[in-house]
């Protein structure tokens, strides 16, 4: 590789990761890519960005659709990373090339490609193993338009996809099983189930004999494999098989014949490869055991060995309480046949059924009727006694048995159940002489029985409620997973971003000053940095909706805000639309970050004013109360404020997506989407909520609640007015930034607005330059760079210049106290006046002491 192919190399592949060290190192020329000079200018930028990034991604350009990732993206490829770089996307991946072809050449001709879930067969380890994956393939043009490649981010969800199933499995498995009271069944549906799940070849249950050294297989599910059934010796197996399974633990084997401790005869007369066996020991004495086979060579991850595991567990669980069920059954039928041998009263009846002829004195029911009642006014209850009626009529006309349970007056007066039988004795000519018949007490049963009824309804209820409640906490949690991975992009993305705008945002500036005079050239970057401050916008809104937005919360008055804000409203919405304020009067100050407060509520507002194109009405206000039930917030007190219209409203689907990111109702190039997620996550992020309630036709209210500050607005201070922005003319600042492009703008801002800069591009050379004896005036450090972060360069100077001004600049929404330690900060992307002002002050002050420097921009 020549000198100039690794000068090239070196400044395409910036940064400090395992990836870009290989690429500055790397021998282009048996790479389809070329030397890193012949790499389109498209396609550099892109690569820096990615190379940055701690989300996996990927580059492919060129005829060959050659490769070039990051450190993320290598953890994806596993063992295939070592010679992948630069080669093409086909050699790469070659088990789904036909699948992928079709959608990389899509992007190629300069489609955008999104798919979420995308089952993919990989052989990343050796071996082919399923997996899932999210990801997007955006085409990269060149300065024609023209696409030169295409650039992947992607993320793996094998993890989320797998658990999702194993949980609806483990669900339906359940409810299969609550259903059965057969062992054979429940064995043989598990077994079926299980081994489908899996895709095993043999899924079966064996039981130990009482010899303790043969085994019964009860029940077996095979496919393409002939199933184990009948009896065994579990030495068979090897001598020490019983031992192994008698300690209790599941044992694995992916690959039988690389065991030398396997009997190998026993196991291809299984056609058996691979196979987990998980033992049931009881009282030390090994019981059963639940197996699963594989005919080939199989890798099982922790995943499938928890889930057999678990199917175990579940599964002995329903043949116990099987077991006991049945042992319950029998043992009530022998009770009822003892019961049914004695104890029954006898009684005779007429022909016809109207008189009672005859009742065994020593009765459970009642004495014999009175000479003006019949037996039926006596005994049966009237809401019975036309059932009654009608079972002995078809009992006298077919000559036949009347056999039938229903309720009677006891001895006590009350109400019971008696089972009755009658048979008709019949004389030689066919006619029916009387009837003789028993009768026996079940009050006693039929009360279990409907007490029973009850308790099995409601389990039942609960059982469904259970699940319901399983399904929605699943169905949350797996939001929950989606929205914080989003977060997280969203968040990283974020970060380049503002580290990319910086240095464009200081040049334009700069070129708008020199090019006074010149007014197409001052349009031209004014329009730019109109341009730069829309992104800028847009990066702070996808922070506020990852809640990873650094907000500086403090006591705010209520009225007095939300009066600025209808204000501002009132002025910019047209004479078409009337705004009110409508605030309930000693409202307590809301802990919060003003800026953003006063941001969330425009964005509110101007969502009022376009839902209302026709005019209306927008009321603007606030008053105390406690949070929503629905809503996960604490105890406390919260102030909700509302921004209501009488606009178009929204349908109910419409409302319940209205806070997902990206998600608009407006037309192309007339939103974002982000407006009602970045003012959720604000409120969640200083500990509240939102919600919506809309109807179509009828307007929308969004509700906003904010927590009451635990500091009295009177003892919270006053805010501190900005900083006339000046420099401290001769000054000296030690600048130290790894990124060039990033270090030589902030630089160019100083030294225009009067400071002398001495440049440095790490932590190391910065306190090389201390300990050699510069002599400087102020510390401008970036935060995150390899090797030793802007805090711990920011440490290592003030043990020699204690009480250094030190300032921290960083692309970073979020940064901990401990990341940090004191230090003020300045995010980027910030223009000379952010950069000058706060730098002035901090030389002002001249002790370095904590500052909050969060950037304070006006919406006008």
């Amino acid at each position: 590789m020549a000198v100039s192919d690794h000068k090239h190399a070196a400044e395409v592949a910036r940064g400090s990761g395992g990836v870009a060290a290989i690429m500055r190192s790397h021998d282009w020329s048996h790479s389809p890519l070329g030397p890193p000079e012949g790499w389109p200018p498209a396609i550099r930028p892109v690569v820096s960005l990615m190379l940055k990034s701690r989300f996996p991604m990927f580059v492919a350009w060129g005829p060959s659709q050659a490769i070039i990732y990051n450190d993320a993206y290598a953890d994806i490829l596993g063992s295939k990373h070592a010679g992948m770089l630069g080669r093409p996307f086909r050699e790469v991946w070659p088990e789904f090339w036909p699948d992928m072809a079709p959608l990389l050449a899509a992007a190629m001709a300069g489609q955008t490609i999104y798919r979420q879930n995308l089952p993919l067969l990989l052989n990343r380890e050796g071996y082919p193993e399923p997996a899932w994956f999210t990801f997007s393939y955006s085409p990269v043009e060149d300065e024609q338009d023209q696409v030169v490649g295409m650039f992947c981010v992607v993320a793996e969800t094998t993890t989320q996809v797998l658990d999702e199933r194993r949980q609806r499995f483990q669900i339906e498995l359940d409810s299969a099983q609550a259903q059965l009271t057969d062992l054979r069944a429940i064995m043989a549906t598990t077994s079926a189930a299980l081994g489908r799940h899996l895709g095993a070849s043999r899924v079966g249950f064996s039981e130990m004999s009482e010899d303790g050294e043969t085994i019964s297989c009860r029940a077996c599910f095979a496919e393409g494999v002939a199933p184990i059934l009948g009896t065994s010796r579990l030495s068979s197996y090897g001598p020490d098989a019983v031992a192994r399974q008698a300690a209790g633990f599941t044992e694995v084997a992916s690959d039988v014949e690389s065991d030398p401790a396997q009997v190998h005869a026993t196991w291809r007369a299984l056609q058996t490869r691979a196979y987990v066996s998980v033992p049931r020991v009881r009282d030390g004495r090994l019981q059963a055991s639940l197996y699963v086979n594989f005919r080939e060579v199989h890798h099982w991850t922790p995943g499938e060995i928890a889930l057999i595991e678990d199917v175990a567990s579940r599964t002995w669980a329903a043949v116990d309480r099987a077991r006991a069920v049945a042992a319950l059954r029998e043992s009530e039928s022998r009770f009822r046949a003892l019961v049914t041998a004695g104890g029954y009263t006898v009684y005779r009846m007429s022909p016809d059924w109207r008189e009672m002829l005859y009742l065994e004195s020593d009765s459970f029911l009642l004495d014999a009727p009175s000479p003006t009642t019949t037996w039926m006014d006596t005994y049966l209850h009237p809401d019975d006694r036309d059932e009654i009626a009608a079972a002995i009529g078809k009992a006298i006309a077919t000559k036949s048995l009347f056999d039938m349970e229903h309720r009677v007056r006891l001895a006590d007066g009350s109400f019971g159940w008696t089972h009755s039988r009658a048979v008709p004795v019949v004389d030689d000519a066919g006619h029916i002489t009387e009837w003789f018949g028993a009768a026996h007490d079940v009050t006693g049963r039929k009360r279990n029985e409907q007490a029973l009824q009850r308790l099995t309804a409601e389990l039942e209820d609960r059982v469904a409620d259970a699940l319901q409640e399983r399904q929605m906490a699943l169905a949350q949690v797996h939001e929950m997973q989606k929205m914080e991975t989003i977060g997280q992009l969203t968040g990283g993305v974020a970060h380049d971003f503002n580290n990319l705008l910086t240095p464009i945002v200081g040049a334009l500036e700069l070129l708008a000053m020199r090019l006074e005079g010149d007014g197409r050239g001052q349009h031209l970057a004014a329009g730019g940095l109109q341009a730069a401050e829309r992104a800028r916008v847009l990066i702070h809104r996808l922070l506020a909706f990852s809640r990873r937005q650094h907000l500086a919360p403090r006591p705010i008055d209520v009225g007095k805000l939300t009066e600025g804000v209808v204000d501002m409203v009132s002025r910019t919405v047209g004479p078409q639309i009337r705004v009110r304020m409508e605030c309930m009067a000693d409202l307590p100050a809301v802990m919060v970050d003003p800026n953003q407060l006063e941001l969330a509520l425009l964005n509110l507002a101007v969502n009022a004013r376009d839902a209302m194109p026709e005019g209306g009405e927008l009321v603007v206000g606030a008053v105390e109360e406690a949070g929503p039930a629905r809503s996960q917030l604490k105890e406390g007190r919260f102030v909700r404020f509302f921004v209501s219209d009488t606009g178009t409203g929204m349908d109910g689907d419409t409302a319940r997506r209205a806070i997902e990111p990206f998600f608009t109702t407006k037309g192309l190039g007339r939103g974002t989407g982000l407006g009602l997620s970045s003012v959720h996550g604000l409120a969640v992020q200083s500990g509240g909520d939102l919600a919506l309630e809309s109807v179509p036709g009828a307007g929308t209210t969004v509700h906003l609640w904010l927590p009451v500050s635990p500091v009295p607005l009177e003892s919270a201070g006053e805010a501190v007015a900005d900083t006339p922005i000046r420099c401290i003319r001769s000054a000296v600042v030690l600048l130290v930034d790894d990124e060039e492009l990033v270090r030589e703008g902030t630089a160019e801002m100083l030294l225009h607005g009067g400071y002398k800069v001495v440049q440095v591009a790490s932590g190391y050379e910065a306190l090389r330059k201390v300990t050699e004896g510069l002599v400087f005036d102020a510390l401008v450090t970036d935060f995150a760079m390899p090797g030793m972060s802007g805090a711990d360069v920011a440490r290592e100077v003030r043990k020699l210049r204690p009480g250094l001004p030190t300032l921290l600049v960083t692309g970073y929404a979020q940064l901990s106290q401990a990341e940090t330690g004191d230090l003020p900060r300045l995010a980027k992307p910030f223009r000379q006046c952010d950069l000058m002002g706060t730098l002035a002050r901090l030389l002002d002050e001249g002790t370095g002491r904590p500052t909050d420097l969060a950037l304070r921009r006006q919406v006008g």
